[in-house]
């Protein structure tokens, strides 16, 4: 089951790598791999209101106004900065994006609505979104200069929130309450800085753990690499101490040969003459003490060959 759900699931994670190399893991890649997500994610979920609202988008196209036509452009740039990604244009795609949609889902709902109710609460939030945005899409590290510009820009659009809600506003007289509450900009400020620190702090962690499982990657490959090179090395003396065992083998088969046949030749054949000898003489030829310290000495000799023998065959057994 787990096999078939990683087969199932692997074109998301290929959909999720476009414009990374497979062997690619710095910290603009991982940015690369967050913006993908949010190209699919977002999608999904503006489809999802859409659905919701689709009354709206029965009517006449003549009817529609351009706010009421946001939503359909956010996900047609969402999967074009997608495609952009998949072509190798990654950092356009991400600043792309990063540009075009605040203004879409904020400013220009915002000019063309003036300045709505429930923009003084969205508006806010969706910067904090973007900022956690910009986080996600842009390294700090690789890329600070985009990062802190984009930040800086979102911060001080956050700070006068307030400001450009009301100049919107067709109606001053008429504003929202939070408009004229003195903590109102000083609550989206708090609560800015809350998301990003946190986000910011959460992301530090999350690259320090990448790097220290990349490290321990690289020592287990180093280690690899080494026990290959130790088992070629030993390989290599396993096979030089076979040669040589089978050099010992053979001179060990040469020495039995030689004890077999070449040693017991002759001395067979002195047994034998010995043994004529005491068959054929007569008496008085006879001499018994040197018959016998000959009979010793072979029967000596015989001993000696049988104890090289057995040493042999000992050698070769353990060889074996």
């Amino acid at each position: 089951m787990g096999i078939k759900n990683q087969i199932r699931f692997k074109w998301l994670s290929n959909l999720t790598r476009w414009g990374v190399s497979p062997e690619s893991e710095d910290d603009v890649s991982r940015r690369i791999i967050f913006s993908n997500v949010v190209f699919i994610s977002l999608p999904i979920v503006y489809l999802f209101f859409m659905t919701m609202d689709y009354k709206t988008y029965l009517t006449p196209l003549y009817l529609l106004q351009f706010d009421q036509f946001i939503v359909p452009i956010v996900i047609v740039i969402c999967f074009f900065c997608l495609w952009l990604n998949k072509v190798g244009f990654t950092r356009i795609s991400r600043l792309l994006f990063l540009t075009t949609w605040p203004f879409l889902m904020h400013i220009i709902p915002i000019n063309l609505l003036h300045s709505p109710d429930d923009y003084f609460i969205a508006f806010p939030f969706g910067l904090v979104f973007h900022a956690i945005l910009i986080q996600l899409m842009v390294s700090h590290l690789k890329e600070p200069v985009w990062f802190w510009t984009y930040l800086g820009l979102n911060f001080i659009t956050m700070t006068f929130a307030v400001d450009i809600l009301i100049y919107n506003n067709s109606d001053p007289n008429a504003l929202n309450t939070l408009a004229g509450n003195p903590f109102y900009t000083i609550d989206g400020i708090l609560y800015w800085l809350l998301f990003n620190l946190v986000m910011f702090y959460i992301l530090i962690i999350i690259e320090k753990y990448i790097r220290k499982v990349n490290s321990s990657k690289e020592l287990i490959e180093a280690q690899k690499n080494e026990l290959n090179i130790f088992n070629r090395e030993l390989g290599k003396k396993v096979e030089q101490r076979t040669m040589e065992l089978e050099k010992q083998n053979t001179k060990l088969k040469n020495y039995a040969f030689y004890n077999s046949h070449l040693l017991r030749a002759p001395f067979c054949r002195i047994q034998g003459l010995i043994q004529i000898q005491e068959m054929t003489a007569g008496p008085l030829e006879k001499n018994d003490e040197v018959s016998h310290r000959l009979r010793e000495s072979v029967d000596e000799l015989e001993s000696v060959i049988r104890k090289i023998q057995q040493i042999v065959e000992t050698e070769l057994k353990n060889i074996a």
